[in-house]
């Protein structure tokens, strides 16, 4: 994720994960091509090709082309997180106030542990929101479902954390 606006009233963070959509639709575009070419010959190569092969690319860009965007908005007093694919679009608002900061949630790579002591299992992070639960307590509310071995969600966790305490030390400053 990448800080793309930043002022005093806006915070806003995205994603949008162009190598892998350009990736996929090169791919698509090729599976297509070569079962257009296979038509003249063989019916069911050109389906092999362009329909198994297209699909399988197509089907790749509806799961992992994802934009995924955080918006805190100090003047509505909003918390946006919004995530769209090509066949669906989600929108989660939460109340400013009850955005307490951010945090970084980790694991390893690999799942279960293995009876392999060469593997190595590398540390993978991914940015969470700090929520109040309203009693007191907190809950934690992931910011994607990805986790991933870059700085990327550190840069956005302090990114969040320095803007809201920015904007809580202007509002609790007394009046000029």
């Amino acid at each position: 994720m990448k800080i793309t606006r930043t002022t005093p009233d806006l915070l806003i963070a995205q994603e949008i994960p162009w190598f892998i959509a350009v990736m996929l639709s090169l791919g698509l575009l090729l599976f297509v091509g070569v079962g257009l070419l296979v038509s003249s010959q063989t019916l069911i190569g050109a389906f092999v090709m362009g329909g198994i092969g297209g699909g399988m690319c197509f089907a790749a860009i509806c799961i992992f082309v994802e934009r995924l965007q955080i918006i805190l908005d100090a003047r509505a007093g909003t918390a946006t997180l919004r995530a769209r694919t090509i066949l669906r679009s989600r929108e989660t608002v939460f109340a400013l106030q009850d955005l307490l900061g951010a945090t970084g949630e980790s694991t390893l790579s690999g799942g279960t542990t293995s009876d392999d002591p060469a593997r190595v299992r590398r540390k993978l992070h991914r940015p969470s929101l700090v929520l109040s639960d309203g009693a007191g307590g907190e809950v934690l509310h992931p910011i994607t479902e990805i986790y991933d071995s870059s700085s990327t969600s550190g840069t956005v966790v302090r990114a969040i954390n320095d803007w809201l305490t920015q904007l809580r030390c202007t509002d609790a400053a007394p009046p000029a």
